[in-house]
């Protein structure tokens, strides 16, 4: 590993980029590190390179800094940064691009976008990586074929026969071959051959053997024990009734209606909250007062109208409970 290495960089003003990017950070649970830096930048004429592992900023160490934190350092630094570095920390991957002066013939052709317009390649870009790893571990590396379960990682010895490569990958097509089948069932059904082999049929009658009467099961009201006598179930009409009068009750008693929900009660009948309403102006009684005369709802003015007052020298006047 190459020794850290101190880089200053200063520019003439704020308006000027440092012309540097950076990655990582603790938050990504990776080292802080330049991952691009743009050509003919400040950055690059102070000798700062992709790939660089950034060990302290300004004196301060990165090595609990956010990616953000980071950020903020450089921004506070003014026109005047102190990098710690460490060259080659970092391996940057990029893409293997191929330019259009390379690309045979075949690979020139126009493609035709979604809106009928020829699109000519300029280029081939590649994402595959250039050299696979020697040795090869889950998170090391990408874009490897899969290969059957069982196959060597090396190749072939030279006295080595052809190697044959299976097209299954962890099939259990196996299982059920014709031998674990036929091992399976004999495996099974050992013990019931065991017992039909030790058994002795010889003197034994043939049929249903007779019962001793000390093994009969006890019969008590003509009926044999373990047995209880099953009716059909009663249908109790007092319930049904109680419950059809109390879905009755439950109507409506300005729509005659179901009543679900929110409801309203007035005069021992339910009302839903659009049909509690004087029946003669149709003005909502919500807060307002109601009065029933005849099983009908009214508000304060027709109710008066509508009450027959039970004497000739008298005067209905309204009361609220």
């Amino acid at each position: 590993m190459a020794q850290p290495l101190n880089i200053t960089l200063t520019r003439p003003d704020q308006g000027t980029s440092w012309g540097f990017r950076l990655q990582g950070g603790i938050d990504f649970s990776n080292e802080l590190s330049v991952q691009m830096v743009n050509p003919g930048s400040i950055a690059e004429l102070s000798g700062l390179r992709a790939g660089d592992g950034i060990l302290m900023i300004n004196n301060t160490n990165t090595d609990s800094l956010t990616h953000e934190q980071a950020k903020m350092e450089i921004i506070r630094s003014g026109n005047l940064i102190n990098l710690l570095i460490q060259r080659g920390a970092v391996t940057i991957w990029k893409p293997q691009v191929t330019p259009l002066s390379e690309l045979r013939p075949s690979e020139l052709k126009p493609i035709i976008s979604a809106t009928g317009d020829e699109i000519v390649a300029v280029q081939k870009t590649s994402l595959a990586k250039e050299k696979p790893d020697e040795i090869c571990t889950i998170g090391s590396s990408h874009n490897r074929s899969a290969r059957p379960f069982g196959a060597g990682g090396g190749p072939p010895s030279p006295n080595s026969g052809p190697s044959v490569v299976h097209s299954q990958f962890n099939t259990p097509i196996g299982l059920y071959s014709a031998e674990n089948l036929a091992k399976t069932y004999v495996d099974q059904t050992a013990s019931v051959r065991d017992n039909v082999a030790n058994m002795n049929v010889s003197g034994q009658t043939v049929g249903p053997s007779p019962v001793h009467p000390a093994s009969a099961p006890a019969i008590a009201n003509d009926r044999p024990s373990g047995f209880r006598s099953v009716t059909a179930p009663k249908t109790d009409f007092e319930a049904v009734q109680k419950q059809q009068q109390l879905i009755q009750s439950m109507h409506c008693g300005g729509c005659d209606m179901l009543v679900t929900g929110v409801f309203v009660k007035a005069g021992g009948k339910p009302f839903h909250p659009g049909c509690f309403k004087c029946v003669t102006c149709g003005v909502g009684l919500k807060q307002k007062g109601y009065f029933v005369i005849d099983e009908k709802l009214y508000c304060e003015i027709h109710a008066r109208r509508h009450a027959q007052p039970p004497g000739p020298d008298m005067v209905a006047v309204p009361v609220y409970r």
